[in-house]
């Protein structure tokens, strides 16, 4: 497999010519030997004993024993059917001109190869033919389904049969012959009351016109007659009526007529270069397996038994119920539980732990529906919720989202579509080996499907360095870098990025990024990128003042943690872990409008990495398992998460309710084909075929600075603050005011200078700031990075 997935494609399309070349051979044998058969059959029975004796055959004796084989032992004539298979598989890979569907055409050859045994048989056995070519015109296998059919019908039922067979042959292979079957006997009455119609609508119609004219008629016909004996005789002399030769005048017919200009036609991003790709093919959904094996049925013991236990834990506490319905989910089945008149809802949900100990089951919660309580039971055996169903369903084909996403499979048996430009960002969290990698594979695979590489790039982040390594594949279609790689090979290799420092500068040029686009957005007089893309197309836009069609972007950054949490770290790691969160928050706050979007992912959901100002500014979060409560009300607000039973279980909480989805599965092996799929094609021409650049980052600017402190112009009492700071292990602008003496501006501007270089933290409100130095050794390698 891998052998072949090396080759490139044009050996992929020399490799199918070859082979299409040698089913032509083998098809082009068969015929000959049953032509061959059909004449020299008698001749060559003898092989049948002895073998060694020369065949009379073309194809020689092993053409004798293949006509043999189709003709006497199989269809006899109608073995010539069969041919019709190897035909169309030798055409579709020389030429790929057979545009119908290969099964259907074996089918029907089949089916006719069969019928024709049949009709041959059933003709030969009146003409007294039956022994011909060895088994009878329509073979053995037709002579004995006729000897039966006859000995139980009689023979002419049996040729009734055979008629009947025939126009279901001709119904399932032919329209035409539909269309003529249907219309037998009734096209000479329908044209002749079609005729009759127009003259009983013509007729009355002229008269009309010819009496509203006060000209008489016979007047009317003598000019026209003369008029056009007139034209005839010009035509013939080649003069005009009054003797001079003719002059025939072409005129422009208003080509220059500024007045029928037509409007030009619009930009269509995906074709029109440099920015379209007008040969690019989206990824077959056939690289997605249907993992029919993954399915697992909920028997009707299980739900049985479950609605009795239920029941049986209500009772006990004297809950009364009038209904209780199961709603069967992949992972996770839902009872709606319908309380009796009086009994409060409060009542069953806080016996969720008792119900959940006597179903001995992982995962019970129970929710408030609108019509009833409902209890969610984990599933005796989970199923695989494959992606390929999610992208075939009608919820995602049919879906208007400008970024559409088909994250899984809900607990109302319905497919979970969103839109990411509306949410307008995504946070992701949960323990590890919960699904939350498969999820964000299940994200960028549907945007995959369902955006062109003009309409949409991404911009991967990735600390651990083996999460979307292969999403590099996609560097000259869909991905976004900074322009600043030496050659084709380094732009490839840092095409992911995986290193703090790196991710600092990517972000930072997301930024610039976000300013240029809301600059654009601003003289275009539009206040988001859809409208702004819209009146680009529709050339209301020039490309030569700057404007362009702007793609969305997808910036995805896994293990978020690993990035902001710095203890122990220096102070340069410090340093950038500040600013990738300022830039992570900058671009929340503002990247919707310009059609930037951020997705985050952590296994540590705790308060230091999703802060408050994080989770305002990401409305729409994902929790897949985690493990302790606390965990929960992090991520959504409120408890669930530790409730799930792992494995793609998940809570969608869209700032709104909250959902419970069994996430959709992709494997590496599928997200390898999709990538190859879209990588072994052509992509943009620009440099290194690098689809979109970023800004570029000043690197004058990145070495003189850290975030937006001028560290090349350190106050004069820097080291004298910097020291007190360190020896007080207190970080407070009153205290450099008090014992040094400062004002309150230069205090702040030496306090907010220690901060960026990392010996102390940031401000927290009214309380002084935290001390990172431990002690003057510690405190002297960073004045000497910094003073020189």
């Amino acid at each position: 497999m891998r052998f072949l997935q090396s080759w490139d494609e044009e050996e992929k399309a020399s490799a199918k010519r070859i082979t299409g070349l040698l089913v032509a051979a083998v098809a082009i044998f068969i015929l000959i030997s049953i032509l061959s058969y059909l004449f020299s059959w008698r001749q060559d029975m003898s092989l049948l004993v002895d073998p060694g004796q020369e065949a009379g055959n073309v194809a020689g004796r092993f053409g004798f024993r293949t006509g043999h084989f189709f003709v006497c032992e199989l269809f006899g004539l109608g073995s010539f059917f069969l041919l019709l298979i190897l035909g169309a598989v030798s055409v579709r890979l020389i030429a790929h001109k057979w545009q119908r569907s290969l099964v259907k055409t074996t089918l029907i050859t089949l089916f006719g190869a069969f019928i024709s045994s049949l009709f041959f048989a059933w003709i030969g056995k009146r003409a007294g033919l039956a022994d011909c070519f060895g088994g009878g015109l329509g073979g053995r296998c037709g002579g004995q389904v006729i000897d039966w059919s006859e000995g139980q019908f009689g023979w002419i039922v049996t040729g009734l049969f055979i008629l009947i067979l025939i126009l279901a042959f001709m119904f399932f292979s032919s329209k035409r012959f539909n269309r003529w079957f249907a219309a037998l006997g009734t096209k000479k009455k329908a044209a002749a009351d079609d005729i009759q119609e127009i003259e009983d609508v013509a007729e009355p119609e002229i008269e009309n016109a010819l009496e509203d004219i006060d000209v008489p008629a016979d007047e009317i016909s003598a000019a026209v007659n003369e008029t056009t004996a007139i034209e005839t005789a010009a035509d013939e002399s080649g003069e005009d009526d009054s003797g001079q030769e003719k002059f025939e005048v072409i005129k422009d017919e208003g080509v220059l007529d500024v007045k029928n200009v037509a409007e030009l036609k619009p930009i269509d991003n995906r074709l029109d270069p440099p920015d379209g790709l007008p040969n690019y093919h989206f990824p077959s959904i056939d690289l997605l397996l249907p993992y029919t094996n993954g399915r697992r049925e909920v028997s009707n013991f299980e739900l049985t038994r479950n609605n009795n236990k239920i029941r049986a834990a209500l009772a006990n506490y004297n809950i009364q119920v009038t209904d209780v319905k199961a709603v069967v989910g992949p992972t996770v089945t839902l009872y709606k539980v319908t309380p009796a008149p009086g009994v409060k809802i409060a009542q069953i949900k806080n016996l969720q732990e008792d119900i959940a100990l006597s179903l001995n089951a992982n995962g019970v919660r129970v929710i408030t529906l609108p019509d009833s309580v409902g209890i969610e039971v984990a599933n005796d055996y989970a199923s695989i919720v494959p992606l390929r169903s999610l992208l075939n369903d009608d919820a995602y084909r049919n879906t208007k989202a400008a970024l559409p996403v088909a994250i899984g499979y809900t607990i109302q048996q319905k497919v979970k579509v969103f839109d990411l430009a509306d949410a307008p960002h995504l946070l992701i969290a949960g323990a590890t080996k919960q699904g939350k990698s498969v999820g964000i594979n299940t994200i960028v695979t549907s945007l995959l499907y369902g955006k062109h590489p003009s309409e949409l790039k991404f911009v991967f982040i990735d600390p651990k360095m083996v999460e979307f390594s292969a999403y590099s594949k996609l560097l000259k279609h869909y991905l976004a870098v900074l322009p600043d790689a030496a050659d084709e090979k380094e732009e490839r290799n840092n095409a992911i990025i995986k290193k703090p420092k790196d991710a600092e500068r990517v972000l930072r040029s997301l930024c610039l990024e976000m300013d240029e686009r809301y600059e654009l957005l601003s003289s275009a007089m539009v206040n988001n990128i859809a409208l702004y893309n819209e009146k680009f197309k529709s050339r209301k836009l020039r490309p030569d003042q700057g404007h362009r069609y702007l793609p969305y972007l997808v910036t995805i950054v896994d293990e978020y943690a690993d990035l902001t949490l710095t203890t122990g770290a220096s102070p340069e790691a410090k340093n950038a872990s500040r600013s990738i969160n300022n830039s992570i928050i900058r671009l929340a706050q503002k990247g919707r409008a310009a059609g930037i979007h951020v997705i985050l992912a952590t296994q540590r959901p705790s308060v230091d990495v999703i802060s408050g100002i994080i989770k305002t500014n990401f409305p729409m979060r994902i929790a897949f398992r985690v493990v302790q409560r606390v965990d929960s009300n992090t991520i959504l607000d409120g408890p669930g998460a530790e409730k799930l039973i792992g494995r793609g279980d998940m809570l969608l909480y869209s700032g709104v309710e909250m959902e419970r989805v069994q996430c959709a599965y992709i494997s590496g092996e599928e997200i390898e084909a999709v990538t190859n799929a879209i990588g072994n094609q052509q992509g943009y021409g620009k440099s290194y075929n690098t689809p979109y650049y970023l800004p570029s980052i000043d690197s004058e600017e990145e070495g003189g600075q850290v975030g937006s402190i001028d560290m090349k112009n350190l106050d004069e009492r820097f080291v004298e603050a910097a020291k007190l700071v360190v020896t007080t292990q207190k970080g407070s602008t009153s205290d450099l005011q008090r014992k040094l003496g400062m004002g309150y501006a230069k205090a702040g501007r030496v306090m907010d200078q220690l901060e960026a270089a990392g010996i102390v933290g940031p401000q927290e409100g009214s309380k002084p700031r935290q001390v990172l130095v431990p002690d003057l050794n510690s405190l002297q390698p960073i004045l000497d990075a910094y003073v020189k």
